[in-house]
């Protein structure tokens, strides 16, 4: 796998056999591997934040758990485009969610297997630096062309092939519905004016609905475009993030103007 951008992983796992193990594995696979035993010591020694593709965490750990290490990341700018995947050997719902809720990408149950734990490793840092390298691209142009841009392009749904929304956008890389802008040149998100902090698959998820705004999508239909077929049934994590969402951008999240709720069918943007 070639990695032209940042390619170290940070893992804290305070079981030595299992730490050991997945180290091991992720070097075969070309990636730098710093390897912790606590949160506390990890933030002590985390210095070059601009080489980290990727956080393991596991969450039963000593002094600060895996949640409050995933919620102190999101705190960071630099790492709120960075993925985490959350490694723990409790498979309750209601975990995976808490997990989801601190700001997590993904959740692997232990014990698990290795070949699927580096697919999804390599997923989650495939679309990092997807991300990152369009964002470069388009940064790095001193006339940004509108085609360096990542506009709305056709998807297919149940529903059939989808207009492109991008000829309707008053500015290349803007999309802008109400009060809410969302800026795919600098990558940054406002809502009144004022500027909303994301973790990048919520970034993501609110560029797809608002690029097709008015269709609704089922939670599959999410899924697929949004995070990939690796994640095809987990539903409530879709769930999880357009209520994080709302939190975001939403006057009122319990009544919500923007991602409306679609019964029998899942989320649609408000068309207008």
């Amino acid at each position: 796998m070639a990695m032209a951008f940042n390619q170290r992983i940070i893992l804290v796992e305070d079981d030595a056999a299992i730490a050991e193990l997945i180290q091991y594995n992720l070097t075969n696979e070309g990636f730098e591997v710093g390897s912790f035993r606590s949160g506390a010591q990890m933030f002590e020694d985390l210095r070059e934040k601009n080489s980290i593709c990727l956080f393991i965490l596991d969450i039963m750990l000593p002094g600060m758990d895996g949640f409050e290490i995933c919620r102190k990341i999101r705190e960071i700018e630099a790492f709120l485009p960075v993925p985490v995947i959350m490694l723990t050997a409790r498979a309750t719902e209601s975990d995976k969610v808490k997990g989801l809720e601190a700001g997590a990408d993904d959740y692997v149950t232990k014990p698990f297997g290795i070949r699927e734990f580096l697919a999804r490793v390599h997923a989650q840092v495939r679309r990092y630096e997807t991300s990152m390298h369009l964002k470069s691209t388009v940064e790095g142009s001193t006339d940004r062309p509108e085609a360096m841009i990542d506009q709305a392009r056709p998807v297919t749904t149940e529903t059939g092939n989808l207009s492109s929304r991008a000829a309707n956008l008053p500015h290349a890389g803007i999309i802008r519905c109400a009060d809410i802008v969302l800026d795919d040149v600098k990558h940054r998100v406002y809502a009144s004016d004022v500027e909303i902090e994301m973790t990048n698959r919520e970034y993501e998820l609110l560029k797809f609905l608002m690029m097709n705004r008015g269709i609704a999508f089922s939670r599959d239909d999410l899924l697929n475009h949004v995070w990939g077929y690796e994640y095809s049934g987990e539903t409530r994590t879709v769930d999880v993030h357009i209520r994080q969402l709302r939190r975001k951008i939403e006057k009122d999240d319990a009544n919500p103007e923007y991602i409306e709720t679609v019964r029998g069918r899942g989320y649609r943007f408000c068309e207008n």
